[in-house]
């Protein structure tokens, strides 16, 4: 018998006693025999239901242990391959060589895209149309003035670096 048949049977005994209630020794008799037969088929599914959720909270339990063993194998490798991305880079950078090809793979030292790197060294002395909320600098507005020409105290645009690219 399942838990939800036994559930439902336990469920439909207790609303008859509370309805009709028992009128004789024999009825009465017969439905405690009958509720301590679901009883022990209630304690015995319960007690096979907690068996398996243990079985499946050890089972995630191993898993997260894995999945952050994975992860921490998978953290440690890409720190090994930026190392010696940064590497190569600077001995591409130091020799004057800024594409390499080979059979498999050409290496480009480029610049890189995006917006140019933008530094604040003081932002007590931007001019108060750059502030956002104190003492928050409005970033965007900033670059715009100084891609635009403008001198903004405080501020200027920084060189952009460079990516090693494999492709």
């Amino acid at each position: 018998m399942n838990l939800y048949a036994i559930t439902n049977e336990l469920q439909a005994v207790l609303d008859g006693i509370l309805e009709g209630g028992i009128d004789s020794p024999e009825a009465q008799q017969a439905l405690d025999e009958h509720l301590a037969g679901l009883d022990e088929a209630l304690d015995q599914k319960a007690e096979d239901y907690a068996a398996v959720i243990r079985s499946f909270e050890a089972r995630a339990e191993a898993r997260a242990a894995e999945a952050k063993r994975i992860r921490e194998l998978a953290n440690a490798d890409a720190t090994v391959a930026q190392r010696l991305k940064d590497r190569l880079k600077q001995a591409m950078e130091t020799t004057g060589r800024l594409r390499i090809d080979t059979t498999r793979f050409r290496l480009t030292v480029a610049n890189n895209g995006g917006k140019q790197p933008m530094l604040i060294e003081d932002a007590s002395v931007v001019p108060a149309e750059f502030i956002v909320q104190i003492p928050e600098v409005d970033k965007d507005a900033v670059r715009a003035a100084l891609e635009a020409g403008r001198a903004v105290p405080g501020c200027t645009l920084a060189p952009r670096g460079t990516s090693l690219r494999i492709k």
